[in-house]
């Protein structure tokens, strides 16, 4: 993932919501990311949401933020560490499997709250979601791409 192609999607203030069971392996890299982030001091307003995000709408939406970028694994069948850019009318097609609601439910409740929110779901490929797995070496280097795009893109 480029920097460039990150930045070429978001406006105005951002808020980055991390989604994910860090005690099922792979499934935790939306509150990792969240970690990293928040070391890095990334110039966004920063949500570890865990497997609820739902109960951080109003947190959200409180910020006055434009764009909401959730991160989440995802199978979407590619190699895993590798990353892709979602808008909302493609996530249909992705398995978030280990939340409920689905992520369009919730991107839905936060248009409710503001209607011209900019959201989309930059997701990554898991190796394994086995509950007291070890994030696999394929996601840890991803993460490490998906953070330098992210701080390039929001600290420039």
């Amino acid at each position: 993932m480029r920097s460039s192609e990150l930045k070429a999607k978001i406006k105005g203030k951002v808020a980055i919501v991390g989604i994910g069971n860090i005690i099922r392996g792979d499934d935790g890299l939306g509150p990792k990311f969240i970690e990293l982030m928040k070391s890095r001091g990334l110039a966004a307003h920063l949500f570890d949401c865990g497997t609820a995000p739902e109960n951080y709408i109003f947190p959200i939406l409180s910020t006055s933020c434009d764009t909401v970028i959730l991160i989440d694994a995802a199978d979407m069948g590619i190699a895993p560490g590798g990353i892709k850019i979602f808008a909302l009318e493609e996530i249909a097609n992705v398995s978030f499997s280990t939340h409920n609601p689905s992520p369009r439910l919730f991107t839905d409740l936060l248009r409710t709250g503001k209607d011209d929110l900019n959201i989309f779901v930059v997701s990554m490929q898991p190796k394994t979601t086995t509950l007291g797995s070890p994030m696999s070496a394929e996601v840890l280097r991803g993460l490490d791409t998906l953070g330098d795009a992210f701080s390039e893109a929001l600290n420039a």
